[in-house]
């Protein structure tokens, strides 16, 4: 009896042993220490607090190359999933890799960044030994993404998951592939093929500069066509396998649905068919294991307690509605160059200036009426060359969005101004009748209604002068 007690205390030591060595590893390789910042002091310390007390929350979902891959901790994909379980609803969000912020602490002499390089900057302690202490080591990476997504959302960021491509491929796969609606339908020539970035594709050494040359002023799959494969992507139900499905949310340079907004939307799509799956009665009981297998594919500060929340709210996250939301250019941001001369987005209020997407968030939401952007197309009433042009230029200056100014049909002698949405905040009308005079400015209905692209219409007349006005209060 003595023996088979001493059996059975040696195998439950050990049993425990390889089970506490296993959350070790697991916590070692995928967990890591949350980072919280002092505005979060009064806020839950765990994900059942936030469900138990109906708390809205947001989790940074970004995706990296890793591996091999250039710019490998550079999070070409960036989505906060805003969860409000007293709504029951899910937002997922999407901010482009371009979009220009400042970090918190001065790096290599500026701290002015794509927002794709906070991931980056955050885990490599190497190169930016002088972070503060709450952006170094494992947790820096996703501590710094979530206080760049913070300050650019003004949401409560407390969690973050990051997956690279084969991460990405293998949790693609284990849930048995996706079903996706491909809309449009895009070719894409140039998708690089992975290890083989440098590839001479059977040319000499000697050939190079040459080859380079000429691939600076045509395409560099012309130059280097071995480096890059063709992608067709058929409109309509699609089942996606990983290695299929990270090509569709990767692909750029189609000429149908090539640009980083496309591809935001495409991730979207992918998160929404993976939603089901994940969240299925069958995978729920893997969960915890699968994220171990992922091993350093895979990082996030959820803790095993907060998995654990996760799974036993799965049915009722199910239920939850999820809408999709995306910062572009149609919207609050634009397109523009930074000091260093990079192509780069940034708000509408100019470089740093959040205000106006934290009110558009903030209003979408809580599901009230978010008022709409003037959208401005100018037109020349006059034979004076150029003066649609010099009142675009006014506008632009004032905040308002403005169109190509084109030639009008007939010659005016007064200016006018049209406006064709009436949710159109009064600061824009008082700009407008600053600018062109109280009278020029009316309401009015668009007679062609399949000519939406505008909602204010001014046409210069003879009598218009230039003078610029001061910025409306966003």
């Amino acid at each position: 009896m003595k023996k088979i007690l001493l059996f059975l205390s040696i195998f439950l030591a050990l049993t425990v042993s390889l089970i506490f060595l296993w959350f070790h590893r697991m916590a070692d390789r995928v967990l890591v220490t949350p980072v919280k910042h002092t505005k979060d002091a009064t806020l839950p310390a765990t994900l059942a607090e936030y469900f138990s007390t109906h708390t809205p929350f947001s989790i940074a979902v970004m995706g990296y190359g890793g591996g091999n891959h250039e710019g490998a901790y550079l999070t070409d994909t960036i989505i906060v999933a805003h969860i409000q379980p007293k709504k029951r609803s899910i937002h997922l969000l999407s901010i482009p890799r371009d979009l220009w912020v400042s970090l918190p602490t001065d790096i290599q002499g500026s701290s002015d960044w794509k927002i794709n390089a906070a991931y980056a900057i955050g885990i490599d302690d190497r190169n930016y030994p002088n972070k503060p202490t709450q952006y170094q080591g494992k947790q820096g990476g996703g501590a710094m993404a979530k206080y760049a997504l913070s300050m650019v959302t003004g949401l409560n960021i407390p969690y973050f998951v990051a997956i690279d491509f084969s991460g990405f491929t293998k949790t693609i796969d284990t849930l048995g592939g996706v079903d996706i609606t491909v809309s449009p339908a895009f070719t894409d020539t140039q998708y690089p093929i992975v290890g083989k970035e440098k590839d001479l594709c059977g040319h000499t050494e000697e050939e190079i500069p040459d080859l380079d040359a000429y691939g600076a002023t045509t395409s560099a799959e012309l130059a280097y066509p071995c480096r890059y494969e063709t992608l067709n992507f058929d409109a309509g139900l699609q089942h996606m396998d990983g290695e299929t499905a990270l090509k569709y949310v990767r692909s750029r340079h189609s000429k149908q649905d090539g640009s980083d907004f496309a591809r935001a939307k495409r991730q979207q799509n992918l998160l929404l068919a993976a939603k089901e799956k994940i969240l299925s009665v069958g995978f729920l009981p893997r969960v915890i294991p699968f994220i171990d297998s992922l091993g350093y594919n895979f990082k996030t500060d959820l803790t095993l307690d907060d998995i654990r929340t996760l799974i036993s709210n799965a049915d009722d996250l199910n239920g939850y509605t999820v809408q999709t939301i995306a910062l572009t250019d149609d919207n609050y941001l634009i397109q523009t160059r930074s000091d260093n001369g990079q192509l780069i987005l940034s708000p509408i209020d100019g470089i740093g200036s959040w205000e106006s997407i934290h009110e558009y968030l903030s209003l979408t939401l809580s599901g009230k009426t978010v008022p709409a952007i003037p959208v401005v197309l100018v037109q020349n009433g006059t034979k004076t060359p150029g003066l649609a042009y010099h009142a675009a230029e006014a506008l632009q200056k004032l905040k308002f969005r403005i169109l190509e100014p084109e030639s009008a049909d007939v010659l005016a002698e007064k200016t006018s101004v049209v406006i064709y949405d009436k949710t159109i905040k009064t600061s824009y009308v008082d700009a407008l009748q600053k600018e062109f005079g109280k009278a020029s400015v009316t309401y009015g209905i668009k007679q062609d209604q399949q000519d939406q692209d505008h909602t204010i219409l001014v046409i210069v007349g003879s009598d218009y002068t230039p003078r610029l006005t001061t910025t409306p209060k966003q």
